[in-house]
């Protein structure tokens, strides 16, 4: 019988997943590179690992924690079918692929998968929080900025995310903080992605916290202007 807590490790093993991730890696590389950023298994395990570790601090209990570390893993395979809808695909083709595998409570109910593919469904437009699991995989998926991700540095924002040597959080009883580590000459009016901090500050509201943002520890305004979606 497989548990919750063993299926990070039975899905990233899983054949399936894998061939998902190498698609969506050599879409990346080779056919339109989505906002110059990666988006395939680096970036499904990091985000997955920010879901869980978000929703922990933000008090979710040991369920809510699993089933937002699964989300991670599977919030991008809908890049297989492209860009375009790719969130409400890949809530299909979760939704598919975790009954086939996972459902009848083997350990995943009805219940649980559906709280996985909402989440999915709605990583990319931040709308609809529920609860902690969409909450911790929006925030998760929109933090995940690093130099890491940077695949092209075409445009300002793919230069300015290259200078982001990590991006840390905290959670307070009133307060959901978010610092930018960055070096010297990281220019926060070239970062031009909106959805970078309306994504966190939407998770803060739905936490009925208080959104701050900092770089290299201290306070920052957050830039106005309007900009593409990832």
């Amino acid at each position: 019988m497989v548990f919750l807590d063993q299926l990070h490790a039975r899905i990233i093993h899983d054949p399936e997943w894998q061939e998902w991730a190498q698609m969506v890696g050599q879409y990346d590389a080779d056919i339109e590179i989505k906002f110059g950023c990666d988006h395939g298994k680096q970036h499904w395990l990091r985000v997955a690992n920010t879901a869980k570790d978000f929703v922990q601090r933000a008090g979710g209990n040991r369920y809510e924690i699993l089933l937002a570390d699964i989300a991670g893993l599977l919030h991008d395979c809908g890049l297989i079918c492209g860009d375009a809808n790719h969130a409400a695909n890949g809530a299909r083709i979760a939704q598919a692929y975790l009954a086939s595998h996972w459902g009848n409570e083997r350990p995943l109910s009805d219940s649980d998968i559906s709280i996985i593919t909402h989440a999915i469904a709605h990583h990319s437009d931040c709308q609809d929080i529920h609860n902690l699991v969409d909450a911790g995989l929006i925030f998760a998926d929109k933090t995940d900025l690093d130099h890491r991700r940077a695949l092209q540095t075409i445009n300002h924002t793919q230069r300015e995310i290259t200078k982001i040597k990590q991006i840390q959080f905290k959670v307070t009883d009133t307060v959901l903080a978010l610092n930018y580590e960055v070096a010297d000459d990281f220019n926060l009016d070239n970062f031009h992605w909106k959805k970078a901090f309306d994504a966190p500050a939407a998770v803060a509201i739905f936490l009925s916290k208080e959104f701050r943002f900092f770089i290299n520890g201290h306070p920052a305004h957050l830039p106005t202007s309007q900009t593409p979606t990832v």
